[in-house]
């Protein structure tokens, strides 16, 4: 039970990383947003360049691949969120095989949501060219312990 428990929740820990900061895509100069001087943006904030200052992405405009990504970001959390719960009462109560392939398939199913949340790249607010921020090396990084974290959980 260390193994899989291990894996997600260094993988629940990096989503939120990736999905709550707001550095997940660096925004190059080119960049229609920089009318707002966004330096770096997330799902939720984004960093004005120079200051550093954090501001919502209510004056952004998004298209449905960047609400998708929202959406998906937000669902991986959720759902991780439940796959680390249970694995922390797996360490007190007895659960049967079937309990542990669920919980490895939940953990699958995270690995591609937090895949998915880099739709945000095909979006407008990446039309000009975006590099891939702190926050979206975290995310690499969730998905692939997520990934290994389904391995282990069905093992």
């Amino acid at each position: 039970c260390f193994g899989p428990s291990f894996f997600s929740s260094a993988a629940f820990i990096l989503s939120i990383f990736a999905n709550s900061r707001c550095n997940l895509v660096s925004i190059s100069e080119d960049n229609p947003l920089d009318k707002l001087s966004v330096n770096n943006l997330g799902l939720w904030c984004y960093e004005e360049s120079g200051s550093g200052y954090l501001w919502s992405t209510e004056n952004i405009e998004g298209d449905a691949k960047f609400e998708a990504s929202r959406g998906l970001g937000t669902a991986t959390m959720a759902l991780g969120f439940c796959v680390w719960l249970f694995y922390c009462f797996a360490g007190c109560f007895r659960f049967g095989p079937r309990a542990f392939q669920a919980a490895g398939l939940f953990c699958l199913i995270c690995c591609i949501l937090q895949s998915l949340v880099f739709l945000v790249f095909q979006s407008r607010v990446c039309a000009g060219g975006c590099g891939i921020g702190v926050g979206g090396q975290c995310g690499i990084a969730a998905a692939v312990l997520w990934f290994f974290a389904s391995i282990f959980s069905c093992g």
